[in-house]
């Protein structure tokens, strides 16, 4: 009965860990899409104060509606960014219940494994008591 407690404990272990990989991918990607448009925005940010000058009047219409552009591109950047952090942060939290609840299944499989070698040592050591006693009544 004990091995099967075990085994059932393994087993909810394992699935256990494969939930906190799935919920760890999940995140991981929400992450990278949110490192990504943060990359986006310095670099629009960094277009922005380098190419925002002419040299020329020719140039200054172009100036105005590209100016336009890389704010209407920060917005947009600025909305998604907004949308997204809800959902990672979620996903963290998602991601530490799992680890949480898989770690509570490790430490149940772990302290009946312990328990299972001390009732056996305590086994052992009253048979060899047995053992001995009946040498000595012999």
């Amino acid at each position: 009965m004990a091995t099967d407690r075990l085994r059932a404990l393994r087993v909810m272990e394992r699935l256990r860990e494969i939930d906190t990989r799935e919920r760890a991918t999940e995140a991981a990607s929400l992450r990278a899409r949110s490192d990504t448009l943060e990359t986006e925005r310095e670099a629009l940010l960094a277009r922005l104060s380098g190419e925002s000058r002419i040299e020329g009047l020719e140039g200054a219409p172009y100036l105005g509606r590209f100016i336009t552009s890389i704010r209407s591109e920060l917005d947009r950047n600025t909305r998604e960014a907004a949308r997204l952090a809800p959902e990672l942060a979620q996903a963290e939290d998602r991601l530490r219940e799992a680890m949480a609840e898989q770690k509570t299944y490790e430490i149940l499989r772990i302290a009946t494994l312990d328990r299972q070698r001390k009732e056996a040592a305590r086994r052992e050591a009253r048979d060899q008591d047995m053992q001995t006693i009946l040498r000595w009544q012999r």
